[in-house]
Protein backbone atom coordinates (compact mmCIF):
# COMPACT_ATOMS: atom_id res chain seq x y z
CA UNK A 1 0.00 0.00 0.00
CA UNK A 2 0.79 3.61 -0.61
CA UNK A 3 2.63 5.60 2.22
CA UNK A 4 1.57 9.00 2.94
CA UNK A 5 4.32 11.53 2.06
CA UNK A 6 2.80 14.93 2.33
CA UNK A 7 -0.33 17.11 3.11
CA UNK A 8 -1.49 20.54 1.99
CA UNK A 9 -4.90 22.14 3.84
CA UNK A 10 -6.48 25.64 2.70
CA UNK A 11 -9.08 27.61 4.34
CA UNK A 12 -11.88 28.64 1.87
CA UNK A 13 -14.67 31.05 2.69
CA UNK A 14 -17.50 31.11 0.90
CA UNK A 15 -20.38 34.02 1.52
CA UNK A 16 -23.79 33.14 1.35
CA UNK A 17 -26.29 35.00 -1.24
CA UNK A 18 -28.12 36.26 2.30
CA UNK A 19 -27.69 35.40 5.76
CA UNK A 20 -29.42 32.42 7.24
CA UNK A 21 -30.91 32.97 10.00
CA UNK A 22 -32.16 29.41 12.81
CA UNK A 23 -33.27 29.73 16.02
CA UNK A 24 -29.40 29.52 17.72
CA UNK A 25 -27.60 30.90 14.55
CA UNK A 26 -27.35 33.60 11.62
CA UNK A 27 -24.99 31.92 9.01
CA UNK A 28 -23.29 34.82 6.63
CA UNK A 29 -20.51 33.11 4.92
CA UNK A 30 -19.27 29.27 5.01
CA UNK A 31 -15.73 28.82 6.64
CA UNK A 32 -14.35 25.78 4.71
CA UNK A 33 -11.08 23.66 6.31
CA UNK A 34 -9.67 21.96 3.24
CA UNK A 35 -7.23 18.81 3.55
CA UNK A 36 -5.50 17.14 0.66
CA UNK A 37 -3.17 14.29 1.74
CA UNK A 38 -1.02 12.63 -0.90
CA UNK A 39 0.38 9.18 -1.13
CA UNK A 40 2.31 8.27 -4.35
CA UNK A 41 0.33 9.83 -6.80
CA UNK A 42 -2.93 9.45 -5.02
CA UNK A 43 -4.75 12.14 -2.92
CA UNK A 44 -7.26 11.45 -0.70
CA UNK A 45 -9.73 14.50 1.14
CA UNK A 46 -11.59 15.60 3.39
CA UNK A 47 -13.31 18.91 5.21
CA UNK A 48 -14.69 20.48 8.02
CA UNK A 49 -16.86 23.49 7.94
CA UNK A 50 -17.61 26.59 10.63
CA UNK A 51 -19.35 30.03 10.61
CA UNK A 52 -16.61 31.77 11.85
CA UNK A 53 -13.16 32.53 10.63
CA UNK A 54 -11.35 32.38 13.58
CA UNK A 55 -12.99 28.94 14.83
CA UNK A 56 -11.95 27.69 11.50
CA UNK A 57 -8.49 28.72 11.43
CA UNK A 58 -8.22 26.61 14.66
CA UNK A 59 -9.71 23.10 13.44
CA UNK A 60 -7.02 23.89 10.48
CA UNK A 61 -4.29 23.80 13.26
CA UNK A 62 -5.53 20.83 14.66
CA UNK A 63 -5.54 19.53 11.26
CA UNK A 64 -2.48 20.23 10.15
CA UNK A 65 -1.22 18.45 14.18
CA UNK A 66 -2.81 15.52 13.16
CA UNK A 67 -2.02 14.93 9.60
CA UNK A 68 1.81 16.02 9.82
CA UNK A 69 1.60 12.86 11.97
CA UNK A 70 0.73 10.49 9.16
CA UNK A 71 3.26 11.34 6.95
CA UNK A 72 5.80 8.51 6.46
CA UNK A 73 2.94 5.66 7.38
CA UNK A 74 1.21 3.38 5.27
CA UNK A 75 -2.63 4.63 3.87
CA UNK A 76 -3.50 1.09 4.89
CA UNK A 77 -4.51 1.86 8.29
CA UNK A 78 -7.10 3.67 8.57
CA UNK A 79 -8.33 2.30 11.43
CA UNK A 80 -5.01 2.39 13.25
CA UNK A 81 -4.83 5.69 12.05
CA UNK A 82 -7.77 6.85 13.82
CA UNK A 83 -6.90 5.28 17.06
CA UNK A 84 -3.71 7.13 17.29
CA UNK A 85 -5.55 10.80 16.39
CA UNK A 86 -7.52 9.60 19.96
CA UNK A 87 -4.16 9.18 21.80
CA UNK A 88 -2.45 12.36 20.32
CA UNK A 89 -5.62 14.83 21.49
CA UNK A 90 -6.10 12.91 25.21
CA UNK A 91 -4.39 15.68 26.39
CA UNK A 92 -7.48 18.48 25.51
CA UNK A 93 -9.86 15.91 24.82
CA UNK A 94 -11.63 14.29 21.15
CA UNK A 95 -14.44 16.69 21.27
CA UNK A 96 -15.15 20.27 19.34
CA UNK A 97 -12.31 21.09 17.21
CA UNK A 98 -10.59 17.64 18.08
CA UNK A 99 -13.64 15.85 16.80
CA UNK A 100 -13.89 18.34 13.77
CA UNK A 101 -9.77 17.69 13.16
CA UNK A 102 -10.20 14.24 13.83
CA UNK A 103 -12.61 14.04 11.01
CA UNK A 104 -11.10 15.92 8.26
CA UNK A 105 -7.83 13.67 8.41
CA UNK A 106 -10.37 10.14 8.72
CA UNK A 107 -12.00 10.95 6.06
CA UNK A 108 -9.18 11.94 3.51
CA UNK A 109 -7.49 8.22 4.83
CA UNK A 110 -10.70 6.95 4.07
CA UNK A 111 -10.54 8.10 0.90
CA UNK A 112 -6.97 7.62 0.25
CA UNK A 113 -7.61 3.78 1.32
CA UNK A 114 -10.49 3.20 -1.22
CA UNK A 115 -8.56 4.84 -4.04
CA UNK A 116 -5.77 2.48 -3.49
CA UNK A 117 -8.05 0.04 -3.92
CA UNK A 118 -9.23 1.19 -7.01
CA UNK A 119 -13.07 1.31 -5.85
CA UNK A 120 -15.48 3.94 -4.57
CA UNK A 121 -15.56 3.69 -0.69
CA UNK A 122 -18.70 2.81 -0.64
CA UNK A 123 -18.45 -0.63 -3.07
CA UNK A 124 -15.32 -0.78 -0.17
CA UNK A 125 -17.33 -0.93 2.97
CA UNK A 126 -19.94 -3.33 1.44
CA UNK A 127 -23.27 -1.65 0.48
CA UNK A 128 -26.94 -2.62 1.11
CA UNK A 129 -28.11 0.14 -1.44
CA UNK A 130 -27.01 1.85 -4.24
CA UNK A 131 -28.41 5.03 -4.06
CA UNK A 132 -29.72 7.07 -1.31
CA UNK A 133 -32.94 9.60 -0.83
CA UNK A 134 -32.27 12.54 0.25
CA UNK A 135 -34.38 15.43 1.78
CA UNK A 136 -33.54 19.03 1.06
CA UNK A 137 -33.17 21.92 3.63
CA UNK A 138 -34.34 25.28 3.56
CA UNK A 139 -36.52 27.61 4.22
CA UNK A 140 -34.84 29.74 7.07
CA UNK A 141 -36.29 31.91 9.60
CA UNK A 142 -35.34 34.93 8.03
CA UNK A 143 -37.03 34.11 4.08
CA UNK A 144 -41.09 35.52 3.95
CA UNK A 145 -43.66 32.77 3.56
CA UNK A 146 -44.27 32.93 0.08
CA UNK A 147 -40.45 32.32 -0.71
CA UNK A 148 -40.48 29.53 1.69
CA UNK A 149 -43.42 28.09 -0.09
CA UNK A 150 -42.12 28.66 -3.68
CA UNK A 151 -38.81 26.72 -2.59
CA UNK A 152 -40.91 23.84 -1.37
CA UNK A 153 -42.63 23.66 -4.38
CA UNK A 154 -39.84 23.33 -6.61
CA UNK A 155 -38.61 20.51 -4.39
CA UNK A 156 -41.81 18.66 -4.45
CA UNK A 157 -41.50 19.49 -8.47
CA UNK A 158 -37.94 18.11 -8.74
CA UNK A 159 -38.85 14.57 -7.29
CA UNK A 160 -38.55 14.92 -3.79
CA UNK A 161 -40.85 13.37 -1.27
CA UNK A 162 -39.99 15.54 1.80
CA UNK A 163 -37.79 18.39 2.85
CA UNK A 164 -37.08 20.55 6.17
CA UNK A 165 -37.31 24.18 7.28
CA UNK A 166 -36.67 26.09 10.14
CA UNK A 167 -38.70 26.74 13.02
CA UNK A 168 -37.46 28.08 16.69
CA UNK A 169 -38.82 31.14 17.19
CA UNK A 170 -39.31 32.83 20.83
CA UNK A 171 -43.33 32.59 20.11
CA UNK A 172 -43.68 28.84 18.80
CA UNK A 173 -47.10 29.35 17.34
CA UNK A 174 -45.62 31.84 15.11
CA UNK A 175 -43.87 28.68 13.38
CA UNK A 176 -47.05 26.51 13.80
CA UNK A 177 -48.72 29.30 11.37
CA UNK A 178 -46.13 29.01 8.74
CA UNK A 179 -46.19 25.16 8.76
CA UNK A 180 -49.91 25.96 8.25
CA UNK A 181 -49.77 27.76 5.26
CA UNK A 182 -46.80 25.71 3.62
CA UNK A 183 -48.85 22.39 4.03
CA UNK A 184 -52.27 24.49 2.78
CA UNK A 185 -49.87 25.28 -0.31
CA UNK A 186 -48.21 21.46 -0.94
CA UNK A 187 -51.44 19.73 0.34
CA UNK A 188 -51.36 16.29 2.31
CA UNK A 189 -48.72 13.75 0.26
CA UNK A 190 -45.71 16.09 0.58
CA UNK A 191 -43.36 15.71 3.45
CA UNK A 192 -42.64 18.42 5.58
CA UNK A 193 -39.52 18.27 8.09
CA UNK A 194 -39.17 21.11 11.07
CA UNK A 195 -36.15 21.98 12.64
CA UNK A 196 -35.46 24.12 15.86
CA UNK A 197 -31.77 23.19 16.03
CA UNK A 198 -31.86 23.18 20.29
CA UNK A 199 -34.14 26.78 20.49
CA UNK A 200 -36.86 25.62 23.01
CA UNK A 201 -37.21 24.69 26.27
CA UNK A 202 -39.35 21.51 27.02
CA UNK A 203 -42.99 22.80 27.82
CA UNK A 204 -43.13 24.75 24.24
CA UNK A 205 -41.23 21.90 22.21
CA UNK A 206 -44.11 19.65 23.27
CA UNK A 207 -47.09 22.48 22.59
CA UNK A 208 -45.40 23.25 18.95
CA UNK A 209 -45.23 19.53 18.56
CA UNK A 210 -48.41 18.30 19.44
CA UNK A 211 -49.46 21.26 17.03
CA UNK A 212 -46.76 20.08 14.18
CA UNK A 213 -48.45 16.62 14.52
CA UNK A 214 -51.90 17.64 13.79
CA UNK A 215 -50.42 18.91 10.31
CA UNK A 216 -49.13 16.19 9.21
CA UNK A 217 -45.09 16.64 10.04
CA UNK A 218 -43.37 13.70 9.68
CA UNK A 219 -39.72 14.59 11.79
CA UNK A 220 -38.74 17.35 14.43
CA UNK A 221 -35.39 17.72 14.78
CA UNK A 222 -33.03 18.88 17.70
CA UNK A 223 -36.45 20.54 19.47
CA UNK A 224 -34.36 21.67 22.99
CA UNK A 225 -30.60 21.60 24.13
CA UNK A 226 -28.31 19.10 22.70
CA UNK A 227 -27.13 18.92 26.61
CA UNK A 228 -30.48 18.09 28.40
CA UNK A 229 -30.61 14.00 27.18
CA UNK A 230 -33.99 14.24 29.68
CA UNK A 231 -35.64 16.68 28.33
CA UNK A 232 -35.15 15.23 24.48
CA UNK A 233 -36.70 12.06 25.96
CA UNK A 234 -39.61 13.81 27.44
CA UNK A 235 -40.24 15.81 24.14
CA UNK A 236 -40.30 12.37 22.36
CA UNK A 237 -42.28 10.39 24.62
CA UNK A 238 -44.84 12.98 24.38
CA UNK A 239 -44.93 13.11 20.74
CA UNK A 240 -45.84 10.54 18.19
CA UNK A 241 -43.72 12.18 15.08
CA UNK A 242 -40.55 10.93 15.01
CA UNK A 243 -38.01 13.10 17.00
CA UNK A 244 -34.57 13.77 15.55
CA UNK A 245 -31.46 14.14 17.61
CA UNK A 246 -27.52 13.97 17.13
CA UNK A 247 -26.07 16.35 14.92
CA UNK A 248 -24.21 18.39 17.58
CA UNK A 249 -23.02 15.64 19.71
CA UNK A 250 -19.33 14.49 19.23
CA UNK A 251 -18.20 10.84 19.14
CA UNK A 252 -19.96 7.70 19.53
CA UNK A 253 -19.68 8.53 23.12
CA UNK A 254 -22.33 11.68 22.64
CA UNK A 255 -24.34 9.09 20.19
CA UNK A 256 -24.42 6.07 23.07
CA UNK A 257 -26.26 9.42 25.66
CA UNK A 258 -29.09 9.46 23.63
CA UNK A 259 -29.24 5.97 23.02
CA UNK A 260 -29.35 4.66 26.26
CA UNK A 261 -31.94 7.61 27.51
CA UNK A 262 -34.59 6.59 24.49
CA UNK A 263 -33.62 10.15 23.61
CA UNK A 264 -34.91 10.18 20.11
CA UNK A 265 -36.62 7.96 17.19
CA UNK A 266 -34.10 8.83 14.68
CA UNK A 267 -30.40 9.19 15.40
CA UNK A 268 -28.48 11.53 12.95
CA UNK A 269 -24.76 11.74 13.25
CA UNK A 270 -22.84 15.01 11.62
CA UNK A 271 -19.90 13.30 9.85
CA UNK A 272 -18.06 15.94 11.00
CA UNK A 273 -18.79 16.39 14.55
CA UNK A 274 -18.79 12.00 15.29
CA UNK A 275 -15.09 11.93 14.46
CA UNK A 276 -15.29 10.90 10.89
CA UNK A 277 -16.22 7.85 8.91
CA UNK A 278 -14.47 5.46 11.61
CA UNK A 279 -16.95 6.99 14.44
CA UNK A 280 -19.82 7.27 11.94
CA UNK A 281 -19.37 3.57 10.93
CA UNK A 282 -19.51 2.89 15.04
CA UNK A 283 -22.55 4.92 15.69
CA UNK A 284 -24.33 3.16 13.40
CA UNK A 285 -23.55 0.13 14.60
CA UNK A 286 -24.51 1.06 18.24
CA UNK A 287 -27.81 2.69 16.88
CA UNK A 288 -28.91 -1.02 15.35
CA UNK A 289 -28.22 -2.70 18.07
CA UNK A 290 -30.99 -0.27 19.90
CA UNK A 291 -32.98 -0.79 17.08
CA UNK A 292 -32.64 2.88 15.69
CA UNK A 293 -32.23 4.28 12.29
CA UNK A 294 -29.79 6.48 11.39
CA UNK A 295 -30.01 9.44 8.85
CA UNK A 296 -27.09 11.61 8.33
CA UNK A 297 -26.69 15.33 8.97
CA UNK A 298 -25.23 17.44 5.94
CA UNK A 299 -21.88 16.29 3.86
CA UNK A 300 -24.33 14.65 1.65
CA UNK A 301 -21.35 14.12 -1.12
CA UNK A 302 -19.46 11.90 1.54
CA UNK A 303 -22.03 10.57 4.19
CA UNK A 304 -23.78 8.76 1.57
CA UNK A 305 -20.99 6.56 0.67
CA UNK A 306 -21.11 5.43 4.76
CA UNK A 307 -25.51 5.05 4.74
CA UNK A 308 -25.34 2.95 1.75
CA UNK A 309 -23.33 0.72 4.18
CA UNK A 310 -25.35 0.83 7.03
CA UNK A 311 -28.48 -1.64 7.18
CA UNK A 312 -30.63 0.38 9.62
CA UNK A 313 -29.89 4.18 7.32
CA UNK A 314 -33.11 5.84 6.31
CA UNK A 315 -32.11 9.09 4.03
CA UNK A 316 -29.71 11.61 4.04
CA UNK A 317 -30.00 15.50 4.19
CA UNK A 318 -28.71 17.91 1.62
CA UNK A 319 -28.37 21.98 1.25
CA UNK A 320 -28.38 22.71 -1.98
CA UNK A 321 -25.93 25.65 -3.52
CA UNK A 322 -24.21 24.86 0.06
CA UNK A 323 -21.12 23.15 -1.44
CA UNK A 324 -21.33 21.92 -4.61
CA UNK A 325 -18.91 24.40 -6.16
CA UNK A 326 -16.37 23.34 -3.57
CA UNK A 327 -15.62 20.04 -5.72
CA UNK A 328 -14.95 19.51 -9.57
CA UNK A 329 -17.52 16.86 -9.89
CA UNK A 330 -20.98 17.53 -9.50
CA UNK A 331 -23.57 15.47 -7.41
CA UNK A 332 -25.52 12.77 -9.53
CA UNK A 333 -29.44 13.25 -8.13
CA UNK A 334 -32.51 12.12 -9.94
CA UNK A 335 -35.85 12.61 -8.30
CA UNK A 336 -34.51 12.97 -5.38
CA UNK A 337 -32.34 10.36 -5.43
CA UNK A 338 -28.40 10.71 -4.81
CA UNK A 339 -26.55 8.33 -7.18
CA UNK A 340 -23.08 6.76 -5.54
CA UNK A 341 -20.31 7.25 -7.80
CA UNK A 342 -18.62 4.91 -9.71
CA UNK A 343 -15.03 6.90 -8.92
CA UNK A 344 -13.15 5.67 -6.80
CA UNK A 345 -12.63 6.82 -2.95
CA UNK A 346 -15.20 9.42 -3.08
CA UNK A 347 -14.95 10.35 -6.07
CA UNK A 348 -14.45 13.84 -5.33
CA UNK A 349 -11.50 16.22 -5.74
CA UNK A 350 -11.22 19.68 -5.00
CA UNK A 351 -11.90 23.11 -7.27
CA UNK A 352 -9.05 25.12 -7.37
CA UNK A 353 -10.75 27.59 -9.33
CA UNK A 354 -12.99 28.12 -6.04
CA UNK A 355 -9.84 27.40 -3.70
CA UNK A 356 -8.13 30.61 -5.47
CA UNK A 357 -11.34 32.46 -5.70
CA UNK A 358 -12.41 32.39 -1.73
CA UNK A 359 -9.04 31.15 -0.41
CA UNK A 360 -8.09 33.06 3.28
CA UNK A 361 -4.66 30.95 3.24
CA UNK A 362 -2.45 32.18 5.90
Amino acid sequence: MPIIERFTTHHVSIPFERPLKTGNHVYRDLENVLLEIHAEGLVGIGYAFNFAHRQAAAVRLLVEDLAEAMVGRTVADVRGHSASMWRQLNFIGQTGPSAMAMSVVDTALWDLFSRAQGMPLWRLLGPVRYEIELYPTGGFLADPIEALIEEAQKHCAAGYRRCKIKVGRPEWREDVARVEKLRAALGDDFGIMVDANQAWSVVDAIGAGRRFQELGVCWFEEPVSVYDVAGTSRVTDALDIPVAAGESVFTRWGHRDLLEAAACDVLMPNLMRCGGPTEFLEIGALAAGKHMQVSSHTFTEISAHLVAALPNATFSEYLPGWWEKLFEEQPDIERGMFRLPERPGLGLTFSRDIIDRYSRDR
